[in-house]
């Protein structure tokens, strides 16, 4: 049983669809619901996709945007294909008039070739105004998409939307929707706080937003990149800030898991260290578990019974914290106590008990919230619906 309590205070009709084979269709490939035991991804690396569907709002999101990341997986040998949901005619200093769809056509192959993409989508949503489609057209759209090319992955920009646009945003929303279908892994883009708070200073904006929590950086080669955000003439001359991204940026990408699919899941690995000692990669990091002394360990380390609950109590304060920054709340103060005891036939946790310090300043009537926030935290939720766990000898 967990107890968790405060402590006291101190819609348009479906677009036309548009399709570019700048190179070889290639096969499809299946990936299956059982995890595998595999060793994990290195942090610093591309997960090992063998086909790539990047989801962007615009055509040269996948240039000046995604860029270095495309090419890097097309370099390994992976058909990357890219779907961009509007034609970008809203934002545009092409000279030419009119319709723009069959300009962006060939602009959009064009930068296809230069990064090694298999093939590109172009659809023509109203650019600047995709929060106005109705969601399920962009997700059936989408899952479409997914069905017919089954690729390992999804590449989209994170969440935040990096630069403000509205339409930035609701592509991933909508890529992250028809992924959860078929439990596709999905990896988003964004900037390092650093470059995006240099933007926002040398732009006197808030527009650009970091990348999100568990983030990662991998080396980048940008040759290819800045050749296919060319393609796009007279926009590519006109985006200095684009191309002063670009410079701040160097030569490193932050990416991040904002889904992992069965194939993706296990990216953690436990090596025997010495004793009763193990070491734990986790995306980088090394944690060790030990046992204490009395029944044979070195207590080098917590047990990994102790991280269980660690785990658990770390989360709530993660939410909570959260929630109190979504407020605009000073969480300095923020606590979490925890008590636990054992349960015997078999050996267990039996009962965790977690009291949440609120800061001083918290209002009453947002304690309430709080709470409820903290209660449904990632872990707390899994506790409460547990997965199966299934353990295998190979």
């Amino acid at each position: 049983m967990t107890t968790l309590t405060p402590a006291p205070p101190s819609p348009p009709s479906a677009p036309a669809t548009t399709t570019t084979t700048p190179t070889t269709t290639p096969t499809t490939t299946t990936t299956t619901a059982r995890t595998r035991v595999v060793p994990p991804v290195p942090a610093g690396e591309l997960p090992h996709w063998r086909s790539v569907l990047a989801v962007v709002a615009h055509p040269d999101d996948e240039s000046l945007g995604l860029g270095a990341v495309i090419d890097a997986f097309t370099r390994s040998g992976a058909e990357v294909t890219v779907l961009s949901l509007t034609p970008g005619e809203r934002y545009t200093d092409s000279p030419v008039a009119g319709d723009l769809l069959p300009l962006r056509r060939s602009q959009l192959a064009a930068a296809g070739v230069v990064l090694g993409v298999t093939r590109v989508e172009l659809r023509d949503y109203p650019d600047g105004h995709l929060e106005e489609v109705a969601r399920h057209l962009l997700v059936d759209d989408i899952a479409g998409e997914l069905d017919t090319w089954t690729p390992d992955g999804l590449l989209v920009l994170d969440p935040g939307g990096v630069n403000g646009r509205t339409d930035h945003v609701v592509a991933t929303e909508a890529a992250l929707e028809a992924a959860s279908r078929p439990g596709i892994s999905v990896l988003a883009w964004g900037l390092p706080p650093d470059v995006a708070t240099a933007l926002n200073e040398e732009t006197g904006s808030t527009a650009f937003t970091a990348i999100g929590p568990g983030s990662f950086a991998v080396p980048v080669d940008r040759e290819r990149q800045r050749l296919a955000t060319l393609t796009y003439a007279h926009d590519a001359a006109a985006d200095t800030l684009g191309w002063r991204r670009l410079e701040l940026l160097g030569d490193t990408e932050r990416l991040r898991w904002l889904r992992r699919g069965p194939a993706d899941q296990t990216q953690m690995l436990v090596t025997h260290d010495a004793g009763d000692r193990f070491a734990i990669e986790i995306r980088g990091h090394r944690v060790f578990v030990d046992q204490p002394e009395e029944i044979g360990g070195d207590d080098l380390a917590p047990t990994p019974t102790e991280l269980f609950v660690a785990s658990l109590a770390s989360c709530v304060g993660f939410y909570a914290r959260r929630y109190l920054a979504r407020h605009r709340l000073d969480a300095t103060g923020l606590q979490v106590e925890v008590a636990w005891d054992m349960a015997t036939k078999p050996s267990r946790v039996g009962e965790v008990t977690l009291r949440v310090v609120v800061p001083a300043g918290v209002p009453e009537e947002r304690r309430a919230g709080l709470l409820a926030q903290a209660s449904h935290c990632t872990v707390h939720n899994t506790l409460h619906q547990p997965p199966p766990v299934a353990i295998e000898l190979i």
